[in-house]
């Protein structure tokens, strides 16, 4: 099974290969080729061996947010580890640049071909490697339990769309997944279906989601005076917040603000689509829509005069980094990838904020966290434009409901925190104790 894993990888790693080198030339991100073959800089190098070294992976920048504390607690508690922190994407590793300050080494994973990824391992020789969320390379763990490295993986979920594929391969996963010591799942249905793909019931447990422990803090009067001035908002000003949004969305999303802003004259909306790249074709479909509209990275550079600012209706977030930041400026924050069937995007960063968040029907991604909330009554399910709309309304139209909804957002995620410490004391039995299979 390993040897047609292995085909078709190199079969899809040829195909590919001109279309990572074609889009670092066009996008101007450096998106770590070399790094992928596991060649690295001399400078790199020279930080192994190491006496401890732990390896964590996170695929994008979802769960480098989710990883954020857990890494820096890592480093707390293991001050002279080495720690490497890999990602697969360039958004991923761009965040994880701003935010893993506490890593000393951040890269692209390598691919999952065999010779590759055996060079990766012979090189760093990790005691540790921790897999955020669903993250399962066959040859990379086989490769990591060959050299008696402790594999776990941290806050786990997999989702219908990677249940299905993983069951494509079930001889393949079910190996794989015999390798792994821990698997830290995030509740009763994950556990259920890692279990349900061949994971040893005795390496299984459930200990939260890593999201829940997001350290988001409040900017500083100062650093709220400048954003206010940068995104030309005024005292009376209202400000929805439409993030990680998708093609098919947008045009829902204009349409309901256009709408509103006929209703409510001081609205602005800040629209962050998933993909930066698509900066230029979100200024068009906002002129299509008459709005006026900017780009965020030019307010940044502060190349657009003060009552431009204040007039501008939308603001295009086309820089990294910055969604979960902004948020904390909005009344309202819808999250993307739900009004089409993407399955949805992260809603814990707003409501740990302390703001009423919006989704449409298709979250299957995160279908733990819409559960939660809703449940409490914490946030809002829409199905289409007019719902959309009307649920905006309401809430625009009454602060008190408006205001006790994201109070009872932010206290709800506040009682779910705690999965860092949890996953904190997994680590530190493996460590030093090898697998406990009466984890808890």
């Amino acid at each position: 099974m390993y040897l047609i894993y292995n085909l078709l990888l190199l079969f899809l790693l040829i195909i590919l290969l001109p279309y990572y080198y074609f889009k670092n030339l066009s996008s101007g991100d450096n998106l770590g080729i070399k790094e992928r073959f596991a060649f690295y800089t001399e400078q790199q190098k020279d930080l192994f061996p190491a006496e401890q070294v732990i390896w964590i992976q996170a695929a994008s920048a979802g769960e480098t947010l989710a990883a954020e504390q857990l890494t820096a607690a890592i480093r707390d508690q293991y001050p002279a580890a080495k720690i490497i922190f890999s990602t697969l994407t360039a958004s991923g590793k761009s965040l994880a640049e701003k935010k893993i300050s506490t890593a000393d080494l951040i890269i692209y994973l390598p691919f999952d071909l065999d010779f590759i990824v055996r060079r990766a391992v012979k090189l760093f020789q990790p005691d540790l490697f921790i897999m955020i969320e669903t993250e399962l390379w066959p040859n990379l763990i086989k490769n990591l339990a060959a050299n008696d490295c402790k594999l776990i993986l941290a806050s786990g979920r997999i989702s219908d769309d990677s249940f299905d594929n993983y069951k494509l391969l079930a001889p393949l996963v079910a190996k794989t997944l015999t390798k792994v010591d821990v698997f830290s799942m995030q509740n009763q249905e994950t556990a259920g279906r890692i279990a349900e793909l061949g994971a040893p019931l005795s390496h299984i447990c459930i200990n939260g989601n890593l999201k829940y422990d997001l350290g988001l803090n409040s900017p500083t009067t100062a650093e709220i005076a400048v954003e206010f001035k940068r995104l030309g908002l005024k005292a009376a000003s209202q400000l929805i917040v439409a993030g990680s949004t998708h093609q098919g969305e947008e045009e829902i999303i204009l349409a309901v603000y256009k709408k509103l802003a006929a209703e409510f004259s001081q609205l602005k909306l800040l629209l962050a689509p998933r993909y930066v790249e698509r900066r230029e074709e979100l200024l068009q479909l906002c002129s299509d829509y008459g709005l006026r509209a900017e780009l965020y990275s030019k307010l940044k550079k502060k190349a657009i005069p003060t009552d431009q600012r204040q007039s501008n209706q939308v603001i295009i977030i086309d820089t990294m980094g910055e969604l979960a930041r902004l948020y904390y400026y909005a009344e309202l924050v819808f999250v993307g990838g739900s009004l089409i069937k993407r399955g949805g995007h992260n809603i814990i960063e707003a409501a740990a904020l302390g703001r009423v968040v919006l989704f449409g029907n298709s979250m299957y991604n995160f279908k733990e966290e819409r559960d939660f909330l809703l449940a409490e009554k914490a946030a809002f399910e829409v199905s289409n434009q007019a719902d959309f709309y009307q649920t905006a309304f309401n809430l625009l139209a009454d602060d008190n409901y408006r205001q006790q909804t994201a109070e009872l957002a932010k206290k709800v995620i506040a009682k779910n925190r705690g999965s860092v410490a949890r996953h904190l004391k997994l680590i530190e039995v493996l460590l030093d104790q090898g697998v406990d299979d009466n984890a808890e």
